[in-house]
């Protein structure tokens, strides 16, 4: 093959597999080899993650207050009760924080208003005061949107979980191109920052990131329960058992995050079972400190470790690949270890982008484009040779 059409070659194959990385990027789901690479390391970089400042967020847990109210079938008549957050409770947590001289610096309250009660007219009013407040909406099993109850600002906290793959690995920005998910709508508040779509891409000021990106879960569930790392969620109702005074210096200037902490909202992560508001504020905490941040250092090791990787599927010859092929000699063996070439050196730079730029890369589909490209150039050049 001739020097310039190789070079042709590469460059093409490059750019087709960039487009390729960060299509699957914004993918909802992984393979299964993924899922482990992804595990891995990020056990590995466990010890050294970076912890927010506990004194910066007050986690409130709803778990244990609950109310009854009617329960209605289809067609509107009561069939008994439902278990839903107190709100009388609420209500009067929000009135207290009202009151006190320095607010919270945001109030995420992640519970799903969706029936009415008794004391939505007094919740309402308490909601209204607030300035920096989101609630939760959640998309219903036929893809509509559920708004809360309340006219109050409000964003999308659902995650992408379903038969496809099971467990928050990914977390998503912006639903179906327009809609804006909560912890984006908070970035975007808190930063005074506007967001917009590009591609599979999310503009945020000056930086870009991904729509769909894996979460660096920088507060775990295992932190809520240990009372050194200073998260440990306060019950609404032992909350209301503080003078006024103390309840205003809890929230002061904090981002404060409510919620079902410890029973109905829990969900698989990466490393554990997680409550629902804590994944939301490990998703803002992502791009607040801009952890998965797409910049030119990234696109140039992902060119220069896909220049190496395209001069391998166009020019005969792998170090990998021989030293595999002199242990053992089968025809099975022979593509195994082409395919386990690329899955490795992918599976390096998946590793080199996650501890230098926090983000992960679809390993396996990757390698098996790379690996289908060596055997149709193969073919190729074959075929050309024995024609001459």
């Amino acid at each position: 093959m001739k020097k310039g059409t190789l070079i042709s070659l590469i460059c093409i194959n490059i750019l087709a597999m960039i487009v390729f990385t960060f299509y699957l990027m914004k993918l909802p789901w992984l393979a299964s080899d993924e899922k482990f690479l992804i595990w891995s390391t990020t056990v590995m970089d466990f010890s050294s993650r970076d912890m927010p400042d506990s004194k910066d967020y007050a986690l409130i847990n709803t778990s244990y207050d609950l109310q009854l109210i009617d329960r209605y079938d289809e067609f509107g008549f009561p069939v008994g009760n439902q278990a839903i957050t107190d709100r009388q409770k609420l209500a009067q947590l929000l009135h207290v924080i009202n009151a006190g001289n320095e607010k919270p610096k945001y109030i995420i309250i992640d519970i799903h208003f969706v029936d009415s009660s008794a004391f939505d007219d007094e919740l309402l009013t308490a909601l209204k005061i607030l300035d920096n407040v989101i609630l939760s909406a959640h998309i219903n099993d036929f893809g509509e949107l559920e708004k809360p109850i309340f006219d109050i600002n409000y964003g999308i906290s659902d995650y992408l979980i379903g038969s496809a793959f099971d467990g928050v690995y990914k977390y998503q920005l912006v639903y179906n191109d327009s809609s804006k998910l909560l912890p984006l709508k908070v970035y975007e508040s808190l930063s005074q920052t506007q967001s917009d779509k590009v591609g599979p891409f999310i503009r945020l000021g000056d930086q870009w990131t991904m729509n769909n990106f894996i979460m660096n879960y920088r507060i775990l569930q295992k932190d809520i329960y240990d009372q050194e790392a200073g998260f440990n969620p306060v019950s609404l109702g032992e909350l209301l058992y503080l003078t006024d005074e103390d309840i205003q210096d809890f929230v002061a200037g904090k981002v404060v995050v409510i919620g079902d902490f410890f029973e109905n909202d829990m969900h698989e992560t990466v490393l554990e079972i997680t409550a629902g508001p804590l994944i939301l504020l490990n998703a803002f905490l992502t791009i607040w400190h801009g952890d998965t941040v797409v910049n030119i250092w990234f696109l140039l090791l992902l060119t220069v470790a896909f220049g190496y990787l395209s001069y391998l599927a166009f020019v005969e010859g792998d170090l990998i690949e021989k030293r595999i092929n002199k242990i053992t000699r089968g025809k099975f063996t022979k593509y195994l270890a082409g395919f386990a070439s690329y899955f490795l050196i992918l599976s390096i730079t998946s590793l080199a982008t996650y501890w230098l730029f926090n983000i992960h890369i679809n390993v396996f589909f990757i390698a098996i484009a790379f690996y289908l490209t060596d055997q149709i150039a193969g073919f190729l050049i074959y075929r050309r040779q024995s024609k001459t």
